[in-house]
């Protein structure tokens, strides 16, 4: 199998949105990634909609730093994105509760 690239992965989570389970949801998401495939992100949710570009923005809802590595293993499920945190491979910082949100609002 081909080495996956965190920034086609990135570039395919609208794609993956749920619409319908974002009612009333409007969130800033910073997604930061070390490592060799060191990149950021910004995901805002918005009237039922999802878009991403690469960049960083101030004071985001919520932030999420991981390996590009492992944030790959997150995003085509072969790491569970809670054990990840709890094993301190993910950090997250800002309102938690939204990241719980957050899994439920995509289907990869």
């Amino acid at each position: 199998m081909a080495e996956m690239e965190i920034a086609e992965i990135m570039r395919e989570i609208p794609k993956h949105f749920n619409p319908e389970m974002a009612e009333g949801v409007s969130a800033s998401v910073q997604c930061m990634f070390s490592g060799g495939q060191a990149s950021d992100w910004v995901l805002e949710i918005k009237d039922q909609t999802c878009t991403i570009k690469e960049g960083n923005i101030e004071e985001p809802d919520i932030s999420i730093k991981a390996d590009a590595e492992d944030g790959i293993k997150i995003l085509m499920q072969e790491l569970d994105p809670m054990r990840a945190f709890m094993l301190g491979k993910v950090k997250v910082s800002g309102n938690l509760g939204l990241g719980m949100k957050l899994i439920k609002l995509f289907s990869l």
